[in-house]
């Protein structure tokens, strides 16, 4: 049944550029048939981070306005049901039938497809258009990104769109040599050395647990992205916000349960969620761009500093960071994924520059 599921993905979710512009699907026939059903969710993140508001919201909306109601989606927000590195577990249990968490935190289960999300914030992907597009290009090229997923008893849907991630600091980060000795926040394994490259250390923090990280100075710096410090409200603790850019990635798949999606829900159904799932994804690029500009002149509106990093201190900050694809393929060796890492790594240092 694997073969047969992904040859069904190539087709319906592989077939488009989907993460280049909104995908135009097709309409759904008024006289679809679809069952009465509710499809419980379990989602780590609060409902106001940029993905969940805007694109993870529109997907289950769209499901049951397409459906005409008969799919409802019952959304556990902020890991009220399924905490935080867990959602694997219980997606692919059938504990729930879908959710959502950063694949980097599982580089066990998942060591290929944690990559995207592992690298985010290493300036390997300079912006999330091409964040997005290499993250589905991999997944839909290399089998063994598939076999990881299905092997948990889960299946992506879609990807979303990680905007370019900054710092916001209790003081002014205006230069490399201003980061030094600075406790910044880091979520993968790749961060310590972004972080110590730049005499910097890093310190493992949930998102839930920032604020209150830079409330009681165990952090001195958060690092997200522009619209994720609105909406975590970070600018309340760190009133300086750095230019300073490290770059995008793809984040917070939303992963069904594998066989419920490819051998029990009927054929309408799963048509449907995998058409919304395309459209969802090109939605996560624009929307990641778009609210990304509109953020940065809402912090300088709360109050922020906006410090400018000069375009030599940026060159000086990626001339500092390792080649990041190389570092990932390293970490593989010794391993049965060490081969696939190397083709992988090529594939994508060939086409990043390609798609600039």
């Amino acid at each position: 049944m694997k073969n047969n599921a992904i040859s069904f993905a190539r087709r319906t979710l592989g077939a488009v550029a989907i993460a280049t512009s909104l995908v135009s699907t097709s309409a759904i026939a008024q006289d679809t048939e679809y069952p009465e059903m509710t499809i419980k969710v379990g989602h780590a993140l609060p409902e106001t981070f940029i993905w969940a508001e805007f694109v993870d919201k529109w997907f289950f909306s769209e499901v049951e306005r397409r459906s005409g109601g008969k799919i409802k989606m019952q959304v556990f927000w902020s890991g009220s049901l399924i905490q935080p590195k867990q959602v694997i577990d219980a997606v692919g249990s059938g504990a729930v039938a879908m959710g959502a968490d950063a694949q980097g935190y599982y580089p066990s289960v998942i060591p290929l497809n944690t990559m995207p999300n592992a690298l985010l914030g290493t300036t390997t992907f300079p912006n999330p258009r091409i964040g997005s597009m290499m993250t589905r290009e991999i997944f839909e090229e290399f089998p063994e990104m598939q076999e990881e997923w299905s092997s948990q008893g889960v299946w992506p849907l879609y990807f979303n769109a990680a905007p370019n991630f900054r710092i916001a600091c209790t003081s002014p980060i205006e230069t490399v040599a201003d980061m030094k000795g600075k406790k910044m926040r880091q979520f993968s394994a790749y961060h310590p050395k972004v972080w110590s490259s730049l005499d910097a250390v890093g310190v493992t923090v949930l998102p839930t647990e920032v604020y209150e990280g830079l409330q009681r100075g165990r952090l001195d710096c958060g690092f997200y992205d522009y619209s994720s410090l609105i909406s975590q409200k970070l600018y309340e603790q760190a009133k300086y916000v750095s230019t300073a850019n490290f770059g995008a990635g793809a984040t917070w798949p939303m992963m069904v349960n594998y066989d419920q999606f490819f051998n029990e829900w009927p054929d309408s159904v799963r048509t449907l969620i995998t058409e919304v799932a395309q459209e969802a994804e090109a939605r996560s690029i624009k929307i990641s761009i778009e609210k990304n500009e509109e953020a940065l002149q809402q912090l300088a509106d709360r109050g922020v500093t906006i410090v400018e990093f000069s375009a030599e201190e940026q060159a000086k900050l990626e001339e500092r960071l390792p080649d990041f694809i190389d570092t990932w393929i390293e970490q593989q060796e010794g391993t049965d994924r060490h081969d696939a890492a190397m083709r992988i790594g090529g594939y994508m240092k060939k086409r990043i520059p390609e798609m600039e």
